[in-house]
């Protein structure tokens, strides 16, 4: 056989829908633009993978809840974006697009190989896209919850595929990224190995089990290598068991409801139906015990069981509109196997008339929403910062107070991994800093640095801190700059026109 034949089949067996969906997520994701403002919580993870980037241990640089890949997994757009001569945020935020553009393309393949239908598969893809939040954090993060998604989409996959190894090693890496994936993950597999033959069920669930371990040992490593494992485990293990307290998505029904539609606006709809539409496909696997032995029906009924698990976790924690994401791709495959089930049962001018008009809806609430929404704030926030360093001697310090996106703009380090202080973690370090948050408070005078960001809302112990030794001299969206009034009236003055009017002083005018 030749090289040209053998090149030739290889192409053959290339599902044509896999790459146009990857360029059609690609050129919606770029439309939304790379300048949307840097929030505080991607600028919590852009800050840490400049760190990562710098050879700091993650929770070395910052300290945070979330899982240690999601320190490590942005640095590799940081150490990119330096190779390459780019800006580090730009950098990231090309990685996390690239990331998103995977779970694209893993939602066509996870929902076509569970259904067995292209249509399926291309009717979960474009729903997946069509969530608003989604295409927020495609290209204005980093935010931890993408890369958790891809690998949560592909242990959907390799579910699939009976692969169980792959599954629970991915469903480890999405927890090590954001621990909610668990609770996803593993009642998904739990229920899923009810499809291997009744003779391997056993070791189905000991490759899975394997799988989880390897992440989790080959983490457990890397923080034994930095010398950094008290630090990783009250990152991970204490602070979230001891110090988080949840809010459920009832006690404040109206606001969390509102704040979801704020993220994700028309398609919410788009959400909902396709939970729904995947718990109700998974009702035969209940209703008929020959159905129980299908395997497909099971694996679909693993999908439903965890798309439970995650609804249960998501309604006792929820915080604000992306809490939901690991719901995302379980919806997003609900209506693909909705679109199935409803083309199967229609004439086939019918079916295809269904699947274009939910082709055509979905990419409409992706391509309006991507352009309507894109915004330039990070051109003014950038616009801030150096007006205002240019103010100071080339020496200045910042320390930032719950405002990580001026680290990240200026390229500077924090003089201490504690400056976020919210969801339990103002009582970690109330309990376990010398003096607790106001001894913390004390440091920080004593270090004296030339500029301090605060994040807003400000927490109690900073008032007198900031009242004392410091002066207001301007925002930007996200934070408040507050300077040493040592600086003397003049620098402050001047400090204050440049946080007012940052584009004419970079521009001389």
């Amino acid at each position: 056989m030749s090289a040209a034949t053998q090149v030739r089949q290889r192409l053959a067996r290339v599902d044509p829908a896999l790459p146009l969906l990857g360029l059609v997520s690609l050129v919606t994701f770029v439309l939304h633009g790379f300048s949307g403002a840097l929030g505080r919580d991607p600028g919590v993870y852009a800050y840490a993978g400049q760190q990562v980037a710098d050879g700091v241990p993650a929770y070395v640089g910052i300290l945070n809840r979330a899982g240690p890949l999601a320190h490590l997994i942005p640095a590799i757009g940081v150490g990119v974006a330096r190779v390459t001569g780019h800006d580090d945020l730009l950098g990231t935020r090309v990685l996390y697009m690239l990331i998103s553009v995977g779970c694209v393309c893993l939602a066509y393949l996870a929902a076509r190989d569970l259904f067995a239908s292209r249509i399926a598969g291309v009717s979960s893809a474009t729903a997946l896209l069509s969530f608003a939040g989604f295409i927020t954090y495609a290209t204005y993060g980093p935010r931890e919850k993408t890369p958790m998604m891809l690998f949560l989409l592909y242990a959907f996959w390799a579910l699939t595929k009976k692969r169980w190894l792959t599954a629970g090693l991915f469903v480890g890496l999405a927890t090590l990224v954001l621990q909610i994936a668990f609770f996803v993950g593993a009642p998904m597999l739990a229920v899923a190995v009810l499809t291997a033959e009744p003779g391997r069920r056993l070791r189905a669930t000991a490759r899975m089990i394997v799988g989880g371990l390897l992440s989790a040992v080959a983490c457990l490593v890397y923080f034994v290598a930095v010398g950094a494992v008290h630090v990783a485990v009250d990152a991970f293990v204490v602070i979230n068991s001891r110090y988080t307290t949840a809010t459920t998505f009832t006690s404040h029904l109206s606001t969390h409801v509102a704040d979801l539609r704020k993220g994700y606006g028309f398609s919410l709809l788009v959400l909902v139906v396709g939970l729904a539409a995947l718990i109700a496909l998974a009702l035969p696997a209940l209703r008929s015990s020959s159905r129980r032995n299908d395997p497909s029906v099971v694996l679909v009924a693993a999908f439903a069981v965890g798309c439970l698990g995650g609804l249960l976790w998501t309604l006792h924690d929820f915080d604000n509109w992306p809490d939901v994401f690991p719901l995302l791709p379980l919806a997003a495959i609900g209506m693909g196997g909705l679109v199935k089930t409803l083309a199967a049962r229609l004439t086939r001018p019918l079916a295809l008339g269904i699947t274009a008009a939910w082709l055509v809806v979905s990419m409409a609430l992706a391509v309006t929403f991507s352009v309507a929404h894109r915004n330039h704030m990070l051109v003014h926030q950038r616009h801030s910062v150096v007006a205002v360093l240019a103010q100071l001697p080339g020496n200045a310090t910042i320390l930032s107070l719950r405002a990580p996106q001026a680290l990240v703009l200026s390229g500077r380090t924090n003089p201490t991994r504690y400056q976020m202080f919210s969801s339990g973690l103002n009582r970690y370090v109330d309990d376990t800093y010398p003096g607790g948050l106001a001894g913390f408070g004390r440091w920080i005078g004593r270090q004296r640095p030339t500029l301090i960001a605060v994040g807003v809302p400000k927490q109690p112990w900073m008032g007198p801190l900031l009242s004392t030794d410091y002066r207001r001299i301007g925002s930007v969206k996200g934070w408040i700059w507050f300077a040493d009034k040592s600086l003397g009236p003049s620098t402050l003055a001047a400090l204050r026109h440049a946080s007012a009017h940052p584009r004419a002083v970079i521009h001389g005018h």
